[in-house]
Parts: structure tokens; C-alpha cells; sequence
């Protein structure tokens, strides 16, 4: 193998192969020229240069062949083996074949060398690829059974066990997160014929605004252990007081949005009582005919300016339809012009389907919505609570 290597060390390269060439076709043209010349000048020794000439000229014919001959071998063989190679590495996978073969030390080995050398160096870049993908790969996997975990802690916060025994067939909950999880939830506390109910729209989506919600949950229970249900206004005062108690001993950063849209509704079936407060999330009711708004106040809770919140008595009555819905569905995007829903539009589907059975407006709800946003994709979360009361 040393010898051989050493051979093809000291083996003329192509280009010393064509430079001899050329100058051996040279010589000999030059030589076929001069006695085609003499031949015309010097009549005496016409048969003398004729054969001279003749000789020559099968000299150079000769040559030729040798160097279609060296070219065939040297060139365009090698040329040809590599292209069927490198076809055969490029299309054929099942080759075990990784590198070009190697033959001699001419420039075309040298090329088919240095190509090996970036084929080497390719597999081991794609080797280090598809080791960091199947990483990523294990990684990913991990922070999607994570998210599905907190997506079933998540669920199990919310009463829907709860509200199904309260209002039965006359409620239904449009909960459509953006994720699997977040940041939208809605809440119930109830004790006879008493109850609060509502939604809040915590600031983020996805893991993010799953924890808020998770935290603004704790500090609702407590608010209203503390102040009663009968006062929504005071239920928003409380938790709005305790979560900046908290949050401040969090340090958060101002960076950071830490606050929380909600709406809140009382009832008292009893002494057929409604009572309503809202922090930026207001509550509407309809009977088909027209539609009513009792305006939340524009200050959500939790900001660094703090808000004042009150309570409004709203009619209670069996024809009507009563409906609290997060910003996520009024700011979506959709129609032909990709602008947001706004308001109008949510109260035209109120008219639409406030007289129809509550199971069949959270399909109506959730059809007008698909329609409206087409091929948008969902901005934020979505939550709409409705219910009727006997």
C-alpha cells in the first residue's frame, strides 16, 4: 500500500499529461509544416519530403489517438465512475456506500478527496442534528405532558359539576382556550338559593395565564370568605386588595402584566335579586328582540392604579337571556378584512340566538364564531358563560 501510494505520488498529473501532449503534437506539427513547405520550395527532393510529410502526418494522427486514448482513461472514465457514484450516494439509500472511491492522485482524485472530506464532515454535522432533534424531541414530549397535566388541573378548577346542579339545562359555558391551557376561567360559589357566578380573563394565555388563573381562583375563594356573595362590588374590592398584597410581595417587575378582567353576578332566587359588577368584562342579556348592557367598570383588577367597582341591580326575569363574555372573543380577528368581531356584531348573534335552548346556542355561538374567523387563527382565549333563571 506504501509502494502504491509513493507510485501515484511520482504518477504525472493530467495537466503535466496534456502539457507533453501538446508540446510532442507541437513539435511534430511544426515539423509536418516545414516539410509541407520545403516540399513546395524544393522541387528536387519532392518524393524525399512527400514521404517525410507522410510519416509525419501519421505521427500526429498517432498522437491523437494517444491523447483521445489518455483522455478516455484520465478524464472522462474517472469523470463518468464519479457521477454514477455520487448519483448512487445522492438517490440510493439502501448502499452502505458513504464516500466516493479513490484511484490514483491525479486532480480528479484530489477533487473526489476533498469531497469525501465534505461528505465526512456533512454526516457528522447531520449525526449532531438528529442527536439535538431527538433531544429537542425527548424535551418536547416532556413539556407536553406537562401542559396536558396542568391542562387536567386546570379543568378540574372549574364547576361544572356545580353549575349543572344550579341551573341544569338553563346554562351553557363557551370555555375555547388558545392553547391547551389558559388564562381564561370562570367561577361559582353557591349555598341555597343563593349564588355568585362569572368569568375573568387574567392577563397572558397558555402556561402563563393557566398559573394566574390558578392564583386568581384561591384569591376569589378567599374574597368571598371574607366578604360575602351578596356584593359583587366587594368581592372585586377584596380580591383586587389581597392579589396587590401578594403580587407586591412577589416583586414583580413592571414589565410584567399581572391583571385580571372579571364580571360577576349575583343571584337570589328567592327574592328574584341580580346583581351585577364588572371589572372591563360587562354583562348583556337579551330576549330575541333586543338587547340590554350593564357596563363593567374600566379598570381591571390588579392594575397599579387601583379601581373602584360597583354593584347594578338588573331586572330578573325568565325571558331573558343573560350572558358574560371575555375580551378574547369581542378582539378576534375574521371576515374578509381580518378586523376584530367588536361589540355590534357579538349583540347581532345575541339577538340571533337568545331565544334559542341554551344547549343550542353554545353550538350556534360556536358555529358564528368558526364562520366569522375562517382561516384566522384564534387571537386569545375565549369564554362565554349564559344562563337563565326559572
Amino acid at each position: 500500500m506504501a509502494r502504491s501510494r509513493q507510485r501515484d505520488r511520482h504518477a504525472l498529473t493530467i495537466q503535466q499529461i496534456f502539457q507533453l501532449l501538446a508540446c510532442l503534437n507541437g513539435v511534430v506539427l511544426a515539423s509536418l509544416l516545414l516539410s509541407a513547405w520545403q516540399l513546395l520550395h524544393d522541387q528536387t527532393s519532392s518524393v524525399q519530403h512527400a514521404a517525410t510529410t507522410i510519416f509525419l502526418a501519421l505521427l500526429l494522427v498517432v498522437g491523437l489517438v494517444i491523447s483521445y486514448r489518455i483522455v478516455a482513461l484520465r478524464v472522462i472514465r474517472p469523470l463518468g465512475r464519479l457521477v454514477r457514484q455520487s448519483d448512487n450516494l445522492a438517490f440510493d439509500h439502501s448502499l452502505d456506500r458513504i464516500l466516493l472511491d479513490i484511484e490514483g492522485n491525479d486532480e480528479i482524485a484530489r477533487l473526489a478527496h476533498a469531497f469525501n472530506g465534505v461528505l465526512l464532515r456533512q454526516r457528522e454535522a447531520i449525526q449532531e442534528l438528529d442527536a439535538a432533534n431527538s433531544r429537542l424531541r425527548e424535551v418536547n414530549q416532556q413539556i407536553d405532558d406537562s401542559i396536558r397535566y396542568a391542562a387536567l388541573l386546570q379543568k378540574s378548577i372549574l364547576p361544572d359539576r356545580q353549575l349543572n346542579e344550579r341551573f341544569g339545562e338553563d346554562y351553557f359555558v363557551l370555555w375555547q382556550p388558545r392553547d391547551l391551557v389558559g388564562g381564561d376561567y370562570y367561577v361559582y360559589h353557591g349555598e341555597a338559593s343563593r349564588c355568585i357566578a362569572g368569568v375573568a380573563d387574567c392577563a397572558g394565555h397558555g402556561v402563563s395565564g393557566a398559573m394566574m388563573t390558578m392564583l386568581a381562583r384561591a384569591g376569589l375563594d378567599r374574597s368571598i370568605q371574607q366578604v360575602g356573595m351578596e356584593s359583587p362590588a366587594q368581592v372585586l374590592q377584596a380580591i383586587n386588595a389581597s392579589m396587590h398584597g401578594v403580587l407586591g410581595e412577589a416583586q414583580i417587575t413592571r414589565a410584567m402584566a399581572t391583571s385580571m378582567d372579571a364580571g360577576l353576578v349575583f343571584l337570589d332566587l328567592e327574592r328574584r335579586i341580580l346583581r351585577f359588577a364588572g371589572a372591563r368584562i360587562s354583562l348583556y342579556w337579551s330576549d330575541g328582540r333586543s338587547v340590554c348592557m350593564a357596563r363593567a367598570d374600566n379598570r381591571p383588577l390588579w392594575d397599579r392604579r387601583a379601581g373602584t367597582y360597583s354593584d347594578h341591580s338588573i331586572p330578573l326575569a325568565s325571558e331573558y337571556t343573560y350572558y358574560l363574555a371575555t375580551d378574547g372573543i369581542i378582539d378576534q380577528a375574521g371576515g374578509e378584512d381580518g378586523f376584530g368581531l367588536g361589540t355590534e356584531r357579538f349583540e347581532r348573534w345575541l339577538l340571533d340566538h337568545a331565544a334559542k335552548p341554551l344547549d343550542q346556542q353554545q353550538q350556534a355561538f360556536r358555529d358564528s364564531l368558526a364562520a366569522f374567523m375562517g382561516g384566522h387563527p384564534q387571537r386569545d382565549d375565549i369564554t362565554i358563560f349564559s344562563f337563565r333563571v326559572p
